[in-house]
């Protein structure tokens, strides 16, 4: 992925047999997918080499009888099967309508449910348990340089865009609170600096901008009538409505801040 002004990149897979299958390696690459994010593009990777095998075995390649296992090799440490990719996880949300026991949505859903539902076809049709694993990329070479192929040479595409992903200025460079510190109905100030819409939520990202918190950032999730009240770039004086592990809700009593004030915030 390239960080650039449309977050543009590539992705790649390669098929590779065991030793003595007697059979070449499949390999592509596809791109150039824009508005996107890394996770988003590594999903896509692992989906598309599996529909690769999946289409070979359907057109009559080699039986796959002798093989053992199908394993997927990701170089993100977040999508092997012990985390976001984990059927029994991916399942529970599932039955929760793409929403976590927090009833916060799951960034990449779509992507997540798509891979689940791929790797469910492709295992039933080699009756072949599928496991993704990490390996660290140095060992994925093959598999980066393709994608960067895709990032260079393909057409543009906004296959797996993420609608309404807007990025503004940050004041500070701090890392994400402890969501502890914070309780309901305390009075916050913070700097609104990204908006991410997921699906029928808001996930809006913030930093405090003065007290016992200032820089630190924290993630706040609404709806979308909400989210109009809160604009990139500006500084507003909200209450805490709900505090979880990895975000807060507020209420819907929003106060504008105007620059340079020396408005006070409850630590």
């Amino acid at each position: 992925m390239l960080y650039d002004s449309e977050n543009s990149g590539g992705i790649g897979y390669i098929i590779k047999f065991p030793e003595g299958f007697d059979e070449d390696d499949i390999s592509d690459f596809s791109g150039i997918y824009v508005e996107s994010n890394i996770e988003r593009l590594e999903l896509e990777g692992i989906i598309e080499g599996m529909e690769a095998l999946i289409n070979y075995v359907k057109k009559g390649g080699k039986s796959l009888r002798s093989v053992s296992r199908i394993i997927v090799i990701t170089d993100r440490y977040a999508l092997k099967d012990d985390e976001r990719t984990s059927p029994y996880q991916i399942k529970d949300w599932r039955s929760n309508s793409g929403k976590n026991y927090e009833g916060k949505e799951i960034k990449n859903w779509d992507l997540l449910n798509k891979l689940d539902k791929t790797r469910s076809k492709l295992s039933k049709l080699t009756c072949k348990s599928v496991r993704i694993e990490y390996r660290k990329r140095t060992e994925n070479k093959e598999a980066d340089r393709l994608s960067k192929r895709g990032r260079k040479d393909g057409l543009t595409s906004r296959k797996i865009a993420i609608e309404g992903h807007k990025i503004g200025k940050c004041k500070f460079d701090g890392k994400e609170m402890n969501y502890e510190a914070l309780k309901p109905k305390q009075i916050i100030v913070v700097n609104i600096f990204r908006k991410r819409f997921i699906r029928e939520q808001c996930e809006i990202n913030a930093e405090f901008t003065n007290g016992l918190l200032i820089g630190q950032r924290l993630k706040i999730y609404t709806d979308f009538e909400l989210q109009e009240k809160l604009s990139r770039g500006n500084v507003y004086k909200i209450r805490v409505k709900g505090v979880y592990r990895y975000h807060i809700e507020i209420y819907r009593t929003i106060k504008k801040i105007k620059t340079g004030s020396n408005t006070a915030q409850t630590p």
